[in-house]
C-alpha cells in the first residue's frame, strides 16, 4: 500500500512538472492525467510481481550453493604427503 501511495504520489509530481513547464501540452496532460491514475494499480501489481520473483531466484541460488559440500578441506591441516 505504501508503494502505491509513493508511486501515486509520485506521478501527481510528474503531472504538475509537466502542466506548468509545457504550456503547449496542458490540455492532453488535463484529458490523459486521470487515465494515468487510473493504470497506476495495475502497473504496481506487474512490477511488485516481478520485484518478487527476481527476489525469490537469488534466493533458490544462495540454498543450492550452501547445501553444496566444499571438494577441499577448509578448516584443518590437509593430510601429509610422502
Amino acid at each position: 500500500m505504501k508503494t502505491m501511495l509513493k508511486a501515486a504520489l509520485s506521478l501527481g509530481a510528474v503531472i504538475a512538472v509537466a502542466y506548468a513547464t509545457l504550456p503547449s501540452a496542458r490540455e492532453w496532460i488535463t484529458a490523459s492525467a486521470p487515465f494515468l491514475f487510473f493504470l497506476i494499480c495495475p502497473l504496481m501489481m506487474v512490477f511488485m510481481m516481478k520485484g518478487m520473483q527476481s527476489c525469490h531466484k537469488e534466493r533458490k541460488v544462495d540454498n543450492n550453493q550452501a547445501d553444496k559440500t566444499p571438494a577441499t578441506q577448509l578448516v584443518g591441516h590437509s593430510p601429509l604427503k610422502d
